[in-house]
This record gives C-alpha cells, sequence and structure tokens, in this order.
C-alpha cells in the first residue's frame, strides 16, 4: 500500500490503482482462477516451516542464480532495483521448497491407492486391429491371420475401416483405459500373440491382437506424477470454493507436526 490509502501498487511506492477496479480487470479478464491460486500458494509458503538454515542456503542459491554478487551492498542494490524487500526475497527464494514439501507430506500415503486405482490409466498396450462391417469377410481375414497366409501389416491397409488402416493395423502404445471396454477386457486377458476370433461391437466386426503389454511400475517417476497430479486436483478444487465465494477446509498443517 502506498500512502495514498486504499491504492493498489505493482512497484513499490507507486499507486497504481484503486481496489475496485483491480477486482473488475480480474473479473473481465478472466485473473479470477489464477488469483486464488496465488493467494493458495502464498498460504502454504507462510505455513511450511523450513529450517533456518536451509532457507539462507535457498537465499544465497537463488542471488546466485540472479547474478548478483556476494555482499551486502550488492544484495541491498538488487533487492532495490526489483522493489523487493527482504521478506520478498525469503519468499522467491523458498517458495518452490516449501511447496514440494507441502506436496510430498499432505499426499504421499494416497500415492499407492491411486496408483492401484488407476494402475489401467498407466499400463500400456500396443496391439493390432481390423474392422470391418461384412461378417463374412471378417472370418475370411480371421482364418487367413490364423494360418498365416497374411498379417495385419498386409491386411489392415486393404479392408480395415477404421484409423489403424494407415498404421498397417497397429494401435498403441496407449493407455489400456483408452479403448473400448469390451476390447480393454479381451486385452486384460490377452497373452501377447493371442489373437481373437472376430466380435461385433456397436456396429462393426472387429479382429484383435494384443502385440505388447507395458505394465506400469510405482518407479520414482511416477510417484512424481501422481504426486503432482493429486496437488494440482486438491489446489482446482481448493480455489475453485474460493470463487465460489466459500471457505476451503483449513490447511493440514498438523501433518507437519508428525512428519517432523
Amino acid at each position: 500500500m502506498s500512502s495514498q490509502q486504499g491504492l493498489i501498487e505493482l512497484k513499490p511506492g507507486v499507486p497504481l490503482l484503486e481496489p475496485a477496479e483491480l477486482n473488475r480487470i480480474a473479473r473481465q479478464q478472466g485473473l479470477g482462477l489464477a488469483i486464488a491460486q496465488a493467494l493458495i500458494f502464498d498460504q502454504i509458503c507462510h505455513a511450511v516451516p523450513l529450517p533456518p538454515e536451509l532457507e539462507q542456503q535457498l537465499v544465497q542459491a537463488f542471488l546466485e542464480e540472479q547474478g548478483v554478487e556476494p555482499g551486502a551492498e550488492a544484495r541491498a542494490t538488487a533487492l532495490a532495483g526489483q522493489g523487493w524487500s527482504e521478506a520478498d526475497l525469503l519468499q522467491f527464494a523458498t517458495r518452490t521448497e516449501r511447496l514440494e514439501r507441502f506436496k510430498r507430506v499432505v499426499f504421499q500415503q494416497e500415492v499407492e491407492l491411486h496408483f492401484l486405482e488407476h494402475k489401467l490409466d498407466f499400463d500400456q498396450v500396443e496391439y493390432s486391429l481390423i474392422r470391418v462391417r461384412d461378417e463374412h469377410l471378417a472370418f475370411e481375414l480371421h482364418q487367413r491371420l490364423r494360418e498365416g497366409e497374411a498379417s495385419f501389416a498386409e491386411l489392415a491397409p486393404l479392408y480395415s475401416e477404421g484409423p489403424e488402416r494407415e498404421s498397417e493395423g497397429l494401435l498403441g502404445p496407449y493407455p489400456l483405459s483408452q479403448a473400448h471396454e469390451v476390447v480393454a477386457e479381451k486385452l486384460r486377458i490377452s497373452q501377447p500373440g493371442q489373437l481373437w476370433p472376430p466380435f461385433f461391437l456397436v456396429n462393426i466386426w472387429l479382429i484383435l491382437r494384443l502385440e505388447r503389454w507395458d505394465g506400469a511400475r510405482l518407479n520414482d517417476e511416477r510417484r512424481e506424477e501422481i504426486l503432482t497430479a493429486l496437488f494440482d486436483r486438491w489446489l482446482d478444487q481448493r480455489a475453485r470454493l474460493l470463487l465460489a465465494g466459500e471457505t476451503p477446509p483449513p490447511l493440514p498443517l498438523h501433518l507437519f507436526s508428525e512428519a517432523a
């Protein structure tokens, strides 16, 4: 706030807008969700504790990244150039670490359950497919495949009526959950190389063979991916409560004392 009471500043000491005008701009420019998320980030950063020595390490690393020379004078000059206070510097330097700690502490226990519940979204399958509307043709093509007289790569471009026509019958790798539920169930119980007899689905005959199944594992990369997804979902839900004028539940800060 400037000396002109009630005015909003972007650059410290330079009044710019009245609050009502800022509210109008935020509303009309669709900035509400971004502001709500920024408020939540700010609440997390003020609430998540860090050891003082780590704070100082992060501040020093941040200054080095910004090309600020060591020493109090260079630091003061850099802060003045940005219009930052020491509190602003601490916020910028430690923001990522505080958010990461919040994410890990709050959502770590949910990762394995989420992975198991959504495993079909992580498993990757590659399969061959031919779609034709003529039942007799479907069984004829299946017979040729089963007897080794022709391959999917040869038959699909000639006969298939789906997009696999352009990829020699090969689809994937895709998450298993992207396939039609009937196709997904057949793939789920298949062995690689297993050729299914033609079956009718909705309005067309399908010939299906599983080529490869890549079962997902809960490694470090997958764990981080799920943690981020859980945090993003929580953030979006909390921000939308704020946009609706509702008060979100308190931050689960008790988990940090339990983790200490």
